[in-house]
């Protein structure tokens, strides 16, 4: 069986009733017969004639998980099936081969059984939701529903099977993460989300086009991803010299690299960058890559009112998750007038979430030092020094 997609749906498949072999098991076992076989070259007499070739040991099962090719050379990769000659199979199991490796069967006269994840995608319940719950969820940003649902509409009503790539762009804390994850949680997928401001060149150059199949790349990450919803955070960091790497991505919804062929089609793609204007976007980006995308969204700095929204929201959230004993005390404390006097002078959703968790930690603290110092004074045999004046 060859199956593409996450780990968890893969070993959902495995047989439960029979054992099964690991490659990374098989790989060890073909290393110790290999140095066993050339230790009895070497110490065998002049006299005696070498064997033709060493038996096949019985395997049973074998499965191969998809951090798994790590464990054999280039070489096993290229000659995978002579690899396995050495063994005697049931039957095999291969989770996200890589691309040669898995072309290796499709000219074999077997019972060859393909499986893939089945991802989900927006339809129109996800949209109805989308509409009826973005700005409960995401404050201050009523064109930004606007302009997401109109992106979408062609995928959910299944006009078109390539990827919706879009761009948010607009300043840190606006919602465009915020955004991106609403998305997945209606969708019922966790999403796929990759911070490139993480990656330097040198590095960024084999993630994106390939280098060892033992290598982490991009193109076996969405392989292994368990979501059609895709979060590419701070898509401005990397170099411009990176974006033909997307092209196709965008265009077909296919991503190749020198060892992996992963196709993503009815995918939403969400890039997000801070930039101040599409103008700007436009110019950092090229024309080549900004004119790929389907819908290119503006979030708009918070108004304090916004603020004020998402200052009642998290407070009303965070102090439900508190113990009774503890939510009166922070409502005693009256911290809710203040926060929502102070909202004006807070810059971003991330900074108002902040000022209401410090706000609250505040008063809990205050009340635990309270029970510290009484504690403290009731302790058994503590004595009171009276200060020397």
């Amino acid at each position: 069986m060859l199956y593409f997609g996450p780990k968890r749906a893969f070993m959902k498949l495995l047989p439960t009733e029979e054992p099964w072999t690991s490659l990374t098991s098989l790989a060890l076992r073909s290393d110790a017969r290999q140095r066993e076989h050339v230790f009895k070259i070497q110490a065998r007499k002049p006299a005696e004639s070498p064997t033709s070739e060493m038996l096949t040991l019985p395997a049973g099962n074998v499965v191969a998980l998809s951090d798994e090719y790590a464990v054999i050379s280039e070489s096993a990769i290229q000659g995978f099936l002579a690899f396995l000659s050495q063994f005697e199979i049931d039957t095999l199991y291969l989770q996200n081969p890589p691309a040669y490796l898995a072309s290796q069967f499709t000219s074999l006269d077997v019972e060859l059984e393909v499986e893939e994840y089945d991802y989900r995608t927006v339809d129109e319940t996800v949209l109805s939701r989308l509409d009826a719950e973005y700005e409960q969820r995401i404050f201050g940003q009523p064109e930004v529903r606007e302009a997401l649902l109109t992106a979408l509409l062609p995928l959910a009503r299944g006009d078109r099977a390539k990827p919706v790539t879009l761009l948010f762009y607009g300043p840190t804390g606006s919602g465009k993460t915020e955004t991106a994850k609403l998305i997945g949680e209606l969708v019922g997928q966790p999403i796929f989300r990759k911070q490139f401001s993480m990656f330097h060149s040198g590095e960024f150059a084999s993630y994106l086009f390939g280098g060892r199949h033992s290598q982490i790349c991009l193109a076996k990450e969405l392989m292994e991803r368990e979501s059609n919803i895709l979060l590419f955070d701070e898509f401005d960091k990397p170099n411009p010299v990176f974006h033909s790497a997307f092209y196709q991505l965008f265009d077909e919804g296919i991503y190749c690299d020198r060892n992996y062929r992963t196709e993503v089609r009815a995918a939403v793609i969400v890039c997000t960058t801070n930039y101040e204007s599409a103008e700007d976007a436009a110019r950092h980006l090229g024309l080549p890559l900004f004119a790929r995308f389907d819908a290119v969204i503006r979030f708009a700095k918070l108004s304090a009112e916004a603020n004020r929204a998402i200052v009642r929201h998290e407070y009303a959230e965070q102090i439900a998750a508190l113990p009774p004993h503890e939510r009166e005390a922070v409502q005693g404390a009256r911290i809710l007038e203040t926060l929502l006097n102070d909202a004006g002078t807070l810059y971003s959703a991330r900074h108002v979430k902040r000022a209401v968790q410090d706000a609250i930690s505040a008063v809990l603290l205050a009340r635990l030092r309270t029970g510290w110092r009484a504690a403290s004074a009731e302790e058994p045999g503590r004595r009171k020094v009276t200060p020397i004046k």
